[in-house]
């Protein structure tokens, strides 16, 4: 039996009034009494009221314990309400703080950024400074070495006139000298070519023995080769007389001078007694 069913109420009811009218019957049988008496019957109308006022009652207990159940699920809703109320505010204060404190370090950030920001810019325009300051020593040690190199320059350019003038004067000097020593040595070489060229011309001729019969217009050039001792180590006939008689006489007597007189002086033998010309008449043979 399930006794916490309101619909099981009146069947206890029921129940509860019949132990009583059984009670009831026993209490009055079981009673001393002089004269017995049979016990009266109960009336069956006086049974259907107690009946009616026992469902009544479990009415009421149901009805009562319907509002109570109710009361308590109100109080229950009220209850889980409130406490979902309590969850929703705590969870409101909790995403209140959360955003407070994300505003609060959103502004610390900021702030962070802000004085970062501020202290990047100081920086930036310390080192603009210090890099104007920089440009402006070097602009200025710029101009004091280009002052200096101009001043370096001029005196260079100074030194160097004097010193070209110095070498041009000198050069004048040594020019004047080279063609003064270039003249003598002309006039010595011409001398000696002379007296050598004309040594050489009497040493031949002196041997000469030209043929007969020969025209005394007639001419002969040869070429002659020495080494600086005189020696006559090559004669070659330039121009023919037209005799050949007297061009092999020429020739003959050139290798029998031989050796010609030559000057001392290797530069002047060099230059015009290694390889010279001469030309010869039969005018100018002695017998």
């Amino acid at each position: 039996m399930n006794w916490k069913n309101p619909n099981s109420y009146g069947f206890a009811g029921v129940v509860a009034i019949a132990l009583h009218l059984l009670v009831a019957g026993l209490f009055l049988l079981e009673w001393p009494d002089s004269h017995p008496q049979l016990a009266e019957p109960v009336p069956k109308h006086v049974m259907a009221t107690v009946v009616q006022e026992e469902n009544k009652a479990v009415k009421q207990r149901q009805q009562q314990a319907e509002r109570d159940k109710q009361r308590k699920a109100r109080e229950a809703k009220r209850r889980a309400e409130k406490e979902r109320q309590r969850k929703l505010e705590a969870k409101r204060k909790k995403e209140q703080a959360r955003q407070e404190k994300l505003k609060r370090e959103r502004l610390a950030k900021q702030k962070a950024d802000a004085e970062k920001k501020r202290q990047a810019e100081a920086e930036r325009e310390n080192q603009q400074r210090q890099e104007q300051q920089r440009q402006e020593q070097q602009r200025q040690q710029r101009e004091k070495e280009q002052q200096q190199a101009e001043q370096r320059r001029l005196e260079q350019i100074a030194q160097e006139q004097a010193m070209l003038e110095q070498l041009a004067q000198e050069r004048a000097a040594a020019e004047l000298a080279a063609r003064q020593e270039a003249e003598a040595r002309a006039q010595r070489a011409a001398a000696l070519q002379s007296e050598y060229t004309a040594l050489i011309r009497d040493q031949i001729i002196s041997v000469w023995r030209y043929p007969p019969a020969v025209d005394a217009d007639m001419e002969v050039t040869l070429r002659l080769g020495l080494v600086p001792t005189g020696e006559v180590v090559q004669v070659q006939i330039i121009r023919s007389s037209g005799n050949q008689a007297l061009d092999r006489s020429v020739e003959q007597a050139i290798y029998k001078a031989s050796p010609l007189p030559v000057p001392s002086d290797i530069a002047v033998f060099e230059q015009n007694f290694r390889n010279f010309t001469m030309k010869f008449r039969p005018e100018n043979a002695s017998w």
